[in-house]
């Protein structure tokens, strides 16, 4: 009997398939797997990515018109507006409010009002003075300086006061914890900065000490950002002269809001590289647990993909300040009053989310 070695060699080998064949098969696995990696990423996509909605101003019709609908009286109009006084927004342009409260008052120590105008992928940063003067009664009680807003009645009335003062919708409201901003610089690898000014300011109360010359810094850590950030006055001064205490900038509070602006942007593009990447989970976990806000983590990723695509941070933002004089006291403080046309000019030319103009009747500044 044949033995099992020879019973193997006497099998028919299996033929082959030819060369050509082989690779349309490997090559059609391949297409089938990157389909189906692509289907996966536009199904993720379209569940986390979601482009954001804002109310509609409300439509116009002709005063004293009745609708069909048989609830409303006669002698009532739905119409609270007449059509000259509604405004039509621009296409895809939108507001944010960004606030960072006062470690030891509890009012707000920044105020950036930001409009995105997306198809065209410009952005308006304009600073709010904290002691801009104002004047809004909730209950009983009135306050005229608008850091006080958060205060008296949170975001909201922030939120309501900035937009009764500039004329515009505010869409959407980001409130920054201080840690938070300090993880959100470390997570980035912290940042390049140009320091402007002296500073030199100690505050054994609040165990603050800020000490930076004007120059290039690199690499600086949240908290040195954060001290950068909140200088605004130096403590070495003549100890004969108002205790030593005199402005670190020359033009005072407006300096430092300028200075706040330029950090954000140079967060900003860090956050918004290639090398982040990696750290967007640790982003999204930050922004999780230090920042109150309006907006959807999906309309968060909206806004940060437009922002990676679309936009040149070093040419795409203009940065300002409300003017104002802030030599000004009313009721026995110190404000900062408002320059109705200066503050009009800015508004239309890095606010305005709507397609025209506005006027100093759409604003409310305040002045005594």
């Amino acid at each position: 009997m044949p033995t099992q070695g020879k019973r193997t060699q006497q099998r028919k080998k299996k033929k082959k398939a030819p060369a050509g064949r082989r690779v349309l098969k490997y090559a059609y696995r391949t297409l089938v797997a990157i389909s189906a990696i692509i289907v996966t990423f536009y199904v993720v996509h379209a569940l986390l990515v979601r482009e954001p909605t804002v109310d509609a101003p409300p439509t116009p019709t002709e005063p004293g018109t009745v609708t069909d609908n048989p609830d409303t009286p006669e002698d009532e109009s739905q119409n609270t507006l007449p059509p000259e006084d509604v405004k039509e927004r621009k296409d895809q342009c939108y507001t944010f409010l960004l606030a960072a409260s006062d470690q030891s008052s509890g009012n707000t120590d920044t105020i950036i009002v930001v409009t995105y105008d997306v198809p065209n992928q410009k952005v308006g940063m304009v600073s709010v003075p904290r002691d801009t003067l104002i004047e809004r009664t909730i209950g009983s009680r009135t306050y005229h300086k608008i850091n006080a807003a958060y205060a008296y009645g949170g975001m909201e009335e922030l939120q309501a006061a900035v937009s009764e003062l500039l004329g515009i919708p505010i869409h959407f409201t980001i409130k920054v914890n201080i840690n938070g901003f300090v993880e959100l610089v470390d997570a980035v690898g912290g940042v390049d900065f140009e320091v402007p000014v002296h500073m030199s300011y100690d505050d054994p109360t609040q165990d603050l000490h800020i000490h930076y010359e004007p120059q290039m810094y690199y690499g600086l850590t949240g908290q040195q950002v954060l001290e950068i950030a909140r200088c605004r006055s130096n403590s070495d001064g003549d100890p004969n002269v108002n205790g030593g205490v005199y402005p670190a900038y020359p033009d005072s509070d407006i300096g430092r809001t300028r200075t706040q602006q330029q950090l954000l942007i140079a967060i900003a593009k860090k956050m918004l590289s290639w090398n982040s990447l990696p750290k967007i989970k640790e982003y999204i976990d930050i922004f999780q647990e230090n920042v109150q806000t309006n907006l959807e983590l999906t309309e968060m990723i909206w806004f940060a993909e437009q922002v990676f695509y679309g936009m040149d941070l070093s040419t795409g933002v203009t940065t300002a300040t409300l003017p104002g004089d802030g030599a000004v006291s009313y009721n026995g403080a110190s404000v900062y009053e408002l320059f109705p046309e200066e503050v009009l000019e800015i508004v239309n030319t890095m606010l305005n989310p709507y397609t025209e103009d506005l006027t100093l009747e759409d604003l409310t500044i305040f002045q005594k």
